[in-house]
């Protein structure tokens, strides 16, 4: 298996950069235009027509490509190995979707059906740079965007992940208000972080469901659940073989 570095250095850049913009064109947006970047880039990036704009983002991402080539890898801290690998999902119309997923190498070969899948947005590029990508059949005819898919997280906090260190120490901030009981529930975790008024706005726009449209909504998520967990499971398989 190659590493997600060796993918991003060998895959076509014109390719890639059109499959990252293909999913996340309006997450980009929204970062650009609610408060992500500074007033006076908000500013700036205000006077620009919609295709100045799309091709400023696609500037970046070149930009973003050519910065992870010349990172170099480095383990985990635990030493585990972390491997790419995709399966078939559902979206919310029921259409087929890719959906990518990290694992360990170690914890796949004990029980693939238990092993945990994990987050990365607050791992070190130097690290994700350095997890396997899966050979499997379904994931290599999907290479282009499990590795979108992969950049993506790899920048919620910046192309250059210059948000990181704040990110992390929000997150110990946060840990440390929990330990110490400043946060009695998750509704007063997310009134907090959203404000009063704008989460109870968020608590009114929700669906008020009846007995049995709630009845039949819990039955269509589950059956959901099982075809996802059927299809990753599959995959899991399949790539354990080529272990």
């Amino acid at each position: 298996m190659k590493t997600v570095k060796d993918y991003i250095c060998e895959l076509d850049a014109k390719q890639l950069v059109d499959e990252y913009f293909r999913k996340y064109s309006r997450q980009l947006s929204e970062y650009y235009f609610e408060g992500l970047c500074s007033e006076e880039a908000k500013s700036n990036l205000e006077r620009l027509t919609v295709i100045e704009l799309a091709e400023k983002i696609r500037s970046n991402l070149f930009e973003y490509i050519e910065f992870l080539k010349t990172i170099e890898i480095r383990g985990s801290e635990d030493g585990k190995q972390g491997i790419i690998y995709a399966f078939n999902t559902l979206t919310d119309d029921l259409d087929d979707s890719v959906c990518t997923e990290l694992i360990n190498r170690e914890d796949l070969i004990e029980d693939p059906e238990k092993c945990e899948n994990y987050g990365y947005m607050l791992s070190p590029f130097s690290e994700i740079l350095g997890f396997l990508v899966a050979d499997n059949k379904y994931t290599q005819n999907h290479i282009y965007e499990v590795i979108a898919d992969v950049m993506w997280e790899a920048s919620w906090f910046g192309y250059r992940q210059e948000r990181l260190e704040e990110e992390l120490e929000s997150l110990n901030e946060a840990e440390e208000q929990v330990e110490n009981g400043e946060y009695l529930s998750v509704d007063e975790a997310f009134a907090d972080i959203l404000g009063e008024e704008e989460y109870q706005r968020m608590k009114d726009r929700e669906y008020k469901e009846t007995e049995e449209s709630q009845k039949l909504k819990e039955a269509a998520r589950h059956a959901i659940y099982e075809y996802e967990n059927c299809s990753m499971m599959r995959e899991r398989r399949i790539l354990l073989s080529l272990l």
